[in-house]
């Protein structure tokens, strides 16, 4: 039987990225049905605009036989600071009448798990976004002890979309991070491709790597009481 251990819908950006990772690794019996919401860019301003639309396309899952709907959008879940992603499970639940959850809201789980204090931030976010998540993740008790933006702005230009961004890419910039005084690194966004390289990144640095893609599948799969531990990806998976 098609998700006989879960069955998970998503709300995300227009990207495949989430749908593409989740189905090559979440455990056996655990399915995934998928809502798109366009934005122009991960602005403040496109990220509210993101959210704008949320209760509706949560809506379209009223009636379908799911066990959890998740937004899938860091940024977007927490722009509008401490709470918002409270707010969004909220309007998620509210309109489809199914339990609820945001990434920034398993990043925060996945980091308490780990027992982090201070955490370092890479992302592909413009200023005043990684601001907001800086933010967000400080009033929720973490310190960050570093948050730097790529540069992407060919990304934000529209002139590529965020999944052009490759491996290789993030592994170089992952390991250039300046760690110091942070005991856990988070590389934010749900339009990256990461969960390939959760393990070697996690090796290369000496820290617990926390991405969006893993958090909020290791937390989804934990609010449907699916406990699966799934090798290579990084220490968050194997608790």
């Amino acid at each position: 039987m098609y998700g006989w251990r879960a069955k998970i819908g998503l709300i995300t950006p227009m990207s495949e990225n989430a749908e593409h990772a989740f189905h090559i690794y979440a455990p056996e019996g655990v399915s995934f049905a998928s809502m798109k919401i366009n934005f122009p860019v991960p602005t403040p301003e496109g990220l509210i605009y993101l959210t704008d639309q949320l209760e509706e396309t949560a809506a379209k899952y009223k009636g379908y036989d799911v066990d959890l709907v998740v937004f899938g959008c860091t940024s977007g879940s927490c722009i509008k600071g401490f709470g918002w992603d409270k707010e969004c499970i909220d309007k998620i639940e509210r309109a489809s009448g199914k339990p609820g959850l945001t990434t920034s809201t398993a990043v925060l789980e996945a980091l308490k798990a780990l027992g982090t204090k201070k955490v370092a931030v890479l992302t592909p976010y413009p200023e005043a976004t990684n601001e907001a998540e800086k933010k967000f993740l400080e009033d929720n008790g973490f310190e960050v002890t570093n948050i730097v933006g790529m540069d992407v702005s060919y990304i934000r230009k529209g002139e590529k979309k965020m999944e052009a961004i490759d491996e290789y890419f993030l592994y170089r910039h992952s390991t250039k991070m300046d760690l110091k005084g942070a005991d856990t690194f988070f590389l934010s966004c749900m339009g990256l491709t990461t969960m390939e390289i959760v393990d070697e990144i996690e090796t290369a640095l000496g820290v617990p790597v926390i991405t969006s893609h893993q958090a909020t599948l290791w937390s989804a799969l934990r609010h449907c009481r699916v406990g699966a531990k799934i090798p290579k990806m990084g220490k968050l998976f194997t608790l």
